[in-house]
């Protein structure tokens, strides 16, 4: 019983804390099933050449590491780069002219229709102009 009691009370906690967050973000698997129920065909690259590695080293301060993905979306390749929040994947596409939504950068997307179409339909992204933008 005292388990019992015990496991309740981990999950109501859990569970406030889930609820209350005001942050909504975005998991890797959710982004990529959101894509792919877009559209079927949407590919990861993998990259053997080393000058077009990925590294948050190109992504300023909240990148995740190891997450800067390359992916092929209709034939045209963009970056896929996920953050701790929101605030840091906004301000990365202010500083790059480029396309985010939720905790999660869109790059080399910027003057590429079938990518900003794309990224704007299936992420609802947005292209942030001043800084005020990403508040």
């Amino acid at each position: 019983m005292k388990d019992l009691l015990v496991f309740i009370a981990l999950f109501l906690t859990t569970l406030s804390f889930t609820s209350c967050s005001k942050e909504e973000i975005y998991t890797p698997i959710d982004m990529y099933m959101m894509a792919t129920r877009f559209d079927p065909k949407v590919e990861e690259v993998r990259i053997v050449d080393p000058s077009r590695s990925l590294s948050c080293d190109h992504y300023f301060e909240g990148c995740i590491k190891n997450s800067p993905k390359r992916f092929k979306i209709r034939l045209v390749e963009m970056v896929v780069v996920q953050f701790h929040n929101s605030g840091y994947a906004c301000k990365a596409a202010l500083k790059l002219n480029q396309y985010y939504t939720r905790n999660w950068l869109f790059d080399d997307v910027t003057d590429e229709p079938v990518l900003e179409d794309f990224v704007k339909k299936v992420w609802d992204a947005k292209n942030p102009k001043k800084p005020e933008d990403c508040n």
